[in-house]
């Protein structure tokens, strides 16, 4: 068996990696040992070399033809890199190559079980491979603790943020209101214009993923509702903080950290009404945090979900 390359736009050096933090895929480069490679150093593969590509985001087209020149020479799985909807606003060739590979890669691997159900049409074969944390708190949060509510959107090229701001702007009235500067990708047209933000809301630079875990962390909790959603790193985040996330009901670990603040998107009535609930409720807010942290640690423990993915990736090597 060949070398296992993890082929992405990460930003990383070609070459293998350790992380301190676990996160989706950094968790599985870890842990397995694949081999972590840039779009622009694929000539050092080797026939029967093990290929996982995710999917890019610039370029796609011939980035795309590359992935498919591999099909016939090697074991090749595709996951997504942004939300599962985002190649549908590629041009149609990309999207008439894109279709090509998912029909021909050894499988397709899938962070949520939505996304599955989008892209069943298009692959045959599927291995989960979700977000996953090595991180916890030792204990709970309190209803007294945090000093605003922070908004971790958005980080990604699809639109979000729009919702959460507006609830949070309708909504939150005596307590600071957080959130992340949107920095948008380059040639990608959005809604919104850069550094998007409502009166009563400050907004935060990027950062480094420790500093970024101590302004969770010095929340009281976060509001992250969305029309579209990726592997689910920032829940997982919060959950391993203990810090309540308000989210959408169709990704899984929201839904598995988070089931008393998982909501459909457009859900506001119910949104709204969780908001007050933290905001007001000490008992309310206590048992979600207790309850947050206990899913992190029993579900979306690092060693067990890859573990476990690597079982069944093997199934088709």
């Amino acid at each position: 068996m060949g070398i296992t390359y993890y082929i992405n736009e990460l930003g990383y050096n070609d070459g293998y990696h350790k992380f301190d933090n676990h996160r989706l895929p950094q968790a599985y480069i870890d842990y397995l040992s694949w081999f972590s490679l840039s779009y622009n150093s694929l000539s050092i593969i080797k026939p029967n070399d093990i290929l996982i590509f995710q999917t890019p985001t610039n370029n796609e087209l011939e980035k795309l033809k590359l992935i498919y020149s591999f099909l016939n020479t090697n074991i090749v799985f595709i996951t997504q890199e942004s939300n599962i909807f985002d190649w549908f606003d590629w041009s149609a060739k990309e999207q008439e190559l894109y279709i090509n590979i998912l029909s021909k890669c050894n499988a397709f691997l899938y962070h949520n079980e939505y996304d599955k159900n989008v892209m069943k049409l298009f692959s045959s074969n599927f291995i989960k491979y979700p977000g996953c944390t090595n991180i916890s708190v030792e204990q709970p949060k309190q209803f007294e603790d945090g000093e605003y509510i922070l908004l971790p959107n958005p980080i990604k090229r699809f639109q979000r943020g729009m919702i959460s701001h507006k609830i949070a702007y309708d909504v939150i009235k005596n307590i600071p209101i957080h959130s992340m500067k949107y920095v948008p990708p380059k040639n990608y047209s959005l809604s919104f214009p850069d550094e998007y933000k409502l009166p009563n809301i400050e907004l935060k630079n990027r950062t480094d993923v420790n500093n970024w875990l101590n302004l969770i962390y010095g929340s009281k909790f976060g509001i992250d509702i969305n029309r579209e959603f990726s592997g689910g790193n920032c829940v997982l985040e919060f959950g391993s903080l203990a810090t309540p996330l308000i989210g959408n009901i169709n990704l899984d670990p929201q839904r598995d950290i988070f089931p008393d603040l998982s909501f459909e998107f457009n859900d506001y009535d119910n949104i709204k009404k969780s908001i007050n609930l933290l905001l007001n409720d000490k008992d309310f807010y206590n048992e979600v945090s207790i309850k947050a942290l206990n899913n992190t640690k029993e579900k979306y423990n690092s060693e067990i979900i890859v573990k476990k993915f690597k079982n069944e990736l093997d199934q088709y090597l």
